[in-house]
């Protein structure tokens, strides 16, 4: 099982997750019944961490950052306090795996590679007068998008199987009263 999930447009919070120490306190925090000061940090945890966030196309944290607060509800003014953050680091350790990092790379790379098209000017000239982009770089470079887009799609599949096959290695291990730190 993921530690933060979403099911059925619900974010789903494995108990699991209070094993850690900065999570535990998050959730002793609030002293709410339904725990939605503490739900709402899980979810800000899931969008700007997990590679399943339909936020993590945003490769500038701020701007994911930005955009999660605007879309999700979170106020204006929200912060993360040095708890969550330390607790985000924990999730990023447990969820980032080899892949993951490739992932983003390629996604990072991909973005590159748009904002380059998206800027291109094909009447551009250098200092001598001659074109600066030569129109067939341009085309083979849109040849390749869908390539591009393909990898990164299979690279995305492989991700979500990999975080998929850690979630079950977990939740076969058993914990025993010493590793829980109260």
């Amino acid at each position: 099982m993921k530690l933060i999930e979403v099911v059925n447009f619900e974010l789903k919070v494995a108990d699991e997750i209070l094993l850690n120490k900065p999570f535990r306190k998050l959730w002793h925090q609030d002293r709410s019944d339904k725990k939605e000061k503490f739900y709402q940090q899980m979810a800000y945890v899931y969008h700007m961490i997990d590679p399943r966030s339909g936020y993590i196309y945003i490769t500038d944290e701020e701007l994911r950052k930005k955009a999660i607060i605007e879309q999700e509800g979170l106020q204006a003014d929200f912060k993360p306090s040095d708890l969550l953050l330390e607790a985000m680091e924990i999730y990023k350790k447990q969820t980032t795996t080899m892949s993951q990092k490739l992932l983003r790379s390629s996604i990072n790379g991909a973005n590159k590679v748009s904002e380059f098209l998206d800027r291109v000017d094909l009447y551009a000239e250098d200092d001598k007068g001659r074109p600066k982009y030569q129109v067939s770089a341009i085309t083979q470079a849109l040849k390749n998008v869908e390539g591009i887009v393909t990898s990164l799609q299979n690279l995305q599949k492989k991700v979500d199987q990999e975080l998929e096959d850690k979630g079950k290695a977990r939740g076969a291990q058993e914990l025993t009263i010493g590793d829980v730190d109260y």
